[in-house]
């Protein structure tokens, strides 16, 4: 199987600017043994019209899941958009190509490959149709806002109009995502009524959230994690090349990024750096941790980029975070609340970032079961 930069399907077409936001720009049905994980369900791919971090028209793939089991629930059956935590510099990184690529993936990067892949299809047996967007996109843009917002929602779009799959344009939609698929997700909830109105959510599941940046570096300075560090930098140059991350940061933690820019979080996080603290990294004494560098990883964060979701909100976190404070959390939801948003936010006691991803499986289904229960009312025509 060849890696997306090898594979003509994945080439962004050209003259896309004038095409609506979400169009199909082209398709290919995936045989039944396609998927590393089989699930009981029609598979596509489909290459669809979004737009990059900086709002420039481009292309993105997107695995599309139909169950193949009549809906036996009331109304249409549901549409669920599922967010992995693709946390990717390269292409290879991006679920359309890790639900498929089973043992071609490093071992760093299986792990967490599997679980998705098992949540997919346990979503399609539930009766759920299932969109797994490449939100980053070609350009593999993890931790830029606006590309994971426009990479959801058109993925969404993109499946409601693609007509082989008769998704029901009353099916009631549903937002799921945790860690860097919980950014995706916030991202989304928090720019579709901007982005995309017409779009009426039933709910939304936010998991593990990575609500404030800066509280995710300094969570994981100096500890067995500070790995991370480098990843996120190199990340968020890489999606914000006009906010010249370089020059915030030493010759050593340059160095650090460029190992780690071409790659997947999993093996950027097992080769190092660990236990090197953030101020380490500083071009001088709170270049990183003070300034307009915190003024931006903060704007560029959940908590600081504005929006209110327009459904109600499921979030789930452990206590024991170590990656990600659920204090940030806390604040992501006041600030959904403020707006006028109905958030739960469920706290686990004792649960770390990687236990947590399993362990709030239970409650995030059962919100999405509830619901997804009934049709939206309002869609609006596109």
């Amino acid at each position: 199987m060849s890696r997306p930069d090898s594979d003509p399907f994945y080439a962004v077409p050209a003259h896309l600017q004038e095409k609506p936001d979400g169009t199909v720009l082209r398709s290919r049905h995936l045989p039944a043994d396609a998927l590393a994980e089989p699930a009981p369900a029609q598979v596509w791919q489909l290459l669809y019209k979004t737009r990059d971090n900086a709002g420039r028209a481009t292309a993105t793939a997107g695995t599309l899941l139909i169950p193949m089991a009549p809906w036996a629930g009331a109304g249409p059956r549901p549409l669920v958009s599922y967010q992995p935590p693709a946390d990717g510099l390269a292409t290879f990184c991006a679920p359309s190509y890790t639900l498929r690529a089973g043992s071609l993936i490093s071992d760093t990067t299986i792990g967490q490959a599997a679980f998705d892949r098992g949540q997919v299809a346990d979503a399609v047996r539930r009766g759920w149709s299932v969109m797994v967007p490449d939100y980053e996109g070609p350009r593999s843009e993890f931790l830029g806002a606006a590309a994971a917002a426009h990479g959801v929602l058109d993925g969404i779009r993109a499946a409601r109009a693609f007509r082989p799959a008769s998704v029901d344009r009353r099916a009631p939609i549903g937002l799921w995502g945790y860690s860097g698929g919980g950014f995706a997700t916030a991202s989304a909830a928090q720019k579709q009524s901007r982005y995309a109105p017409e779009l009426k959510i039933s709910g939304i599941v936010e998991g593990g959230v990575p609500a404030d940046l800066n509280a995710a570096l300094k969570a994981t300075s100096g500890q067995v994690f500070s790995s991370w560090m480098p990843f996120g930098l190199a990340a968020l140059r890489n999606a914000y090349p006009q906010a010249h991350v370089d020059r915030y940061l030493n010759a050593s933690a340059r160095g650090y990024m460029d190992a780690v820019a071409h790659g997947c979080a999993g093996d950027a996080v097992a080769s190092g750096p660990h236990g090197v603290r953030l101020e380490q990294f500083e071009a001088w004494p709170g270049s990183v941790t003070e300034g307009s560098f915190h003024r931006f990883a903060r704007g560029s964060s959940p908590v600081g980029f504005g929006g209110t979701p327009t459904a109600p909100v499921y979030m789930y976190h452990g206590t024991a975070d170590e990656l990600l404070p659920v204090g940030a959390a806390r604040e992501l939801a006041s600030h959904y609340r403020a707006g006028g948003a109905h958030v739960v936010l469920v706290e686990h006691e004792g649960q770390t970032h990687g236990s947590e991803q399993t362990y709030g499986v239970a409650g995030a289904v059962a919100f999405l079961n509830r619901h997804l229960s009934e049709p939206p009312h309002g869609d609006l025509p596109r």
